[in-house]
């Protein structure tokens, strides 16, 4: 079933050999091959990374005349995976050259979008990957996830009262990789597993990205979306029964009261979505106009080392 959603994501995306340059699919020894170039920079995300019809990492890539960028993105992987991932390709591997003379190690990260359902372990499996990097001598960009989101599709996760769980856990899941938020509100129970300070300390240097990309409030989004109507929403949330398990401790007009909070932030869900010219085949994936914007988005922001002529 996975290798049959791999091929069918990889035809939509206009795939062709998996040995395309710039990629580093299944081979466990791959390495870099741009001597002159000595920025080495490891992309890794989800299958919005794995694209591979002008995608954002080949962009990337062309513009940026120091900065060598391979990409191990994977179809399907959450953050929990992409962890994983970076440690056996890239940590594991010999020909990566980890401490060499001369040399700057990047990780540029875009994962997430696949194990969103729990945002308090995605943003721990991130939390983990930054620190991780950074103790074995890689600098960080961490990207934020991008603009989705649909209105009467197939998606589960937009259907009903589900589509505020869809979209408060992707609020804070950009909210984590940008700063905004605590330890303990990013990460919940996890944060007592945080390695070496207490589960109420600031962040560490080592757990925070040296460099953010702000991908769901950029030109993606649709910002001049109509809100959905808020007697719509309010139903849709009164009906869900998760949100009223959450709040059955509350008295009347205090469920009323959050019942209006979420029903205003809710009912904004819409300008979050990707804008459809920006769609490629489903309201998740960018299309190659949507990987262009994501390219020009980030490399303003990227270090001057990476030698970027931004367009």
């Amino acid at each position: 079933m996975a290798s049959a959603l791999v091929a069918t994501i990889a035809v939509a995306q206009g795939g062709g050999s998996r040995r395309t340059a710039g990629y580093a699919w299944d081979d466990p020894q791959w390495r870099f091959t741009h001597h002159d170039r000595p920025v080495k920079v490891v992309l890794l995300a989800g299958s919005i990374g794995a694209y591979r019809d002008r995608p954002y990492g080949a962009l990337l890539h062309q513009w940026c005349a120091n900065a060598e960028i391979r990409n191990i993105s994977r179809v399907g992987y959450g953050a929990p995976q992409l962890l994983s991932h970076f440690t056996e390709s890239v940590l594991h591997n010999p020909n990566v050259p980890i401490g060499a003379p001369n040399h700057e190690m990047w990780l540029l990260y875009g994962g997430g979008l696949n194990s969103i359902g729990s945002y308090t372990r995605t943003n721990y499996a991130t939390n983990r990957l930054f620190a991780l990097a950074h103790r074995r001598g890689f600098s960080v960009v961490g990207m934020t996830l991008t603009p989705w989101g649909e209105q009467g599709g197939d998606d589960a996760r937009w259907q009903g009262g589900s589509a505020l769980t869809a979209l408060s856990h992707t609020r804070r899941a950009v909210d984590f990789v940008l700063g905004r938020l605590g330890p303990r509100a990013a990460l919940g129970q996890f944060a007592d597993r945080r390695q070496g300070v207490s589960a109420e300390a600031p962040w560490t240097a080592a757990e925070r990205p040296d460099v953010t990309v702000d991908l769901y409030d950029s030109r993606l989004r649709n910002r001049a979306a109509e809100p959905w109507p808020l007697e719509e929403v309010r139903d849709r949330i009164r009906a869900f029964p998760r949100w009223r398990l959450m709040h059955h401790d509350l008295t009347e007009a205090q469920r009323a009261e959050q019942l209006e909070v979420d029903a205003r932030f809710l009912a904004e869900a819409p300008r979050w979505f990707l804008r459809r010219e920006y769609r490629g085949f489903d309201h998740i994936h960018p299309n190659r106009a949507g990987h262009r914007v994501i390219a020009e988005t980030a490399c303003p922001r990227l270090p001057e080392s990476w030698g970027c002529q931004c367009p």
